[in-house]
């Protein structure tokens, strides 16, 4: 038996289980990493309020939110600094460029401990930025390409 051409597989996070396994996966990242509620309730999504309490870099939560419009795309933001180069129009972090190949960005698979790692060093270059004015490491470019005539 077929499918409707409409359906489509229900997001991840719909499954209690699998948001019970990325919760924990980030709980084990030990105690400079902690879960607290989400500071405001994402309608259809799922969001994890994390907070930070690293070596250089301010105390601050990070929020992860994975929408239904892209399931397997977290958008990150930040309650911390957020003078950075590599930040959108809406806050959220630039962790990685969006038309990098997939073995280029994070995926589930790649489990919640990754993703949090991606973040510390995401949040530790906007610190160095900010005290330095120089970037390390690669960057990608801030626009959506234009389409080729």
């Amino acid at each position: 038996m077929s499918r409707p051409a409409a359906w489509r597989e229900p997001a991840w996070f719909t499954r209690p289980a699998l948001r019970f396994a990325f919760q924990r996966g980030i709980e084990a990242c030990g105690p400079a990493a902690r879960i607290v509620r989400p500071p405001r309730r994402y309608p259809g999504g799922f969001a994890l309020a994390v907070h930070l309490d690293l070596p250089d870099i301010p105390e601050q939560t990070v929020t992860i939110v994975f929408g239904h419009g892209s399931p397997h795309t977290p958008h990150i933001y930040s309650d911390g600094p957020s003078e950075s180069p590599h930040r959108y129009a809406e806050g959220a972090l630039c962790i990685w460029y969006p038309y990098d190949p997939a073995e280029q960005q994070w995926t589930r698979r790649d489990g919640p401990a990754i993703l949090l790692g991606l973040i510390v060093a995401h949040l530790l270059k906007e610190e160095w930025w900010r005290r330095t004015g120089e970037w390390p490491g690669q960057e990608a470019p801030h626009h959506t390409p234009e389409p080729r005539s």
